[in-house]
């Protein structure tokens, strides 16, 4: 069982937890025998969303079943708040409206489902797993790159691509560039690495892409952010064919590669590098997909 397939298998087994035994996102990692980090990506690289996002998503449909099921009609909409891990009326209503554009009130006087649109329960699949190379393990040291930011949550990071399009003019023309490779970064904005949500609009990551500069190089242009990566000991692994297919090899990454290699994914941040190998008119060509990790035994 794949970490996504568990993380959905726990929330479905805890989707009438009250708030204090409901798993958090530390709880749903521990019990997945996973980092938080490594959770979050491979749920969002699954299922295009975040953990908790799906989370709130399958409490809150429930919920909406309840308040128009005759079964429940006895039951008062701060009961079945509570059910669904709200600790009050007013922050269940908020969360409510927010997901489904009515409140809970609303709800229950129209006395029908439709035409909300509920969260389904996620039904995992194997035939995102493809065959990959074994990776190969180096030590990098500290480097320099500038480019474009992004931020995104997991949903709308189909974006990038057309992030990388702006970009394209950019390669070549920055001050201090040092080689040709571009690369394609992972973080966060405040500590470097994915980071947890607190609510449903908190952004999930930062998308940095960017060429490698000289350790002394000065950018000025306003349009352009600047990152350091520390030195790190990464498993690069090596994406071959087109890139729409880089989806699978991720997936295949972090569900399937990573939890049964016993390898440990460091919270720091992860990059694609594009090199000669690839070509970005058609799209085809090696991608390397560096992962910080724990020093291999």
């Amino acid at each position: 069982m794949t970490p996504a397939d568990k993380a959905v298998w726990l929330i479905e087994t805890h989707i009438e937890a009250d708030a204090e035994t409901s798993p958090d996102l530390t709880e749903l990692a521990q019990k997945c025998g996973i980092s938080t980090r490594h959770l979050m990506r491979a749920f969002a690289v699954a299922t295009g969303m975040s953990v908790m996002r799906y989370a709130r998503a399958r409490k809150l449909s429930r919920a909406a079943q309840k308040l128009v099921a005759p079964d429940f009609a006895h039951c008062n909409i701060l009961t079945i708040a509570l059910e669904a891990g709200y600790t009050s009326h007013e922050a269940f209503s908020r969360a409510f409206r927010e997901c489904f554009k009515l409140t809970p009130d609303d709800l229950r006087r129209r006395g029908q489902i439709e035409p909300l649109v509920l969260q389904e329960c996620l039904r995992m699949s194997d035939h995102m797993i493809v065959e990959i190379e074994e990776p190969r393990f180096e030590k990098r040291d500290k480097f320099r790159v500038a480019g474009l930011r992004r931020s995104y949550c997991a949903e709308s990071s189909t974006a990038i691509p057309a992030q990388w399009q702006q970009f394209i003019p950019w390669i070549g023309n920055i001050d201090g560039q040092s080689g040709y490779e571009t690369y394609g970064i992972c973080t966060s904005p405040d500590t470097g690495v994915a980071k947890t949500e607190p609510n449903e609009n908190t952004v999930y990551f930062d998308y940095i892409c960017g060429v490698a500069i000289a350790a002394q190089a000065e950018i000025t242009d306003p349009e352009l952010s600047v990152i350091d990566i520390a030195p790190q000991t990464y498993a690069v692994f090596t994406h071959r064919g087109h890139i729409s297919g880089i989806r699978a090899t991720t997936y295949t990454i972090w569900n399937d590669y990573l939890p049964k290699s016993g390898l440990k994914p460091l919270s720091a941040p992860e990059f694609e590098r594009y090199g000669r190998e690839f070509d970005p008119e058609t799209g085809n060509g090696a991608v390397e997909i560096w992962i910080p990790v724990q020093n291999p035994a």
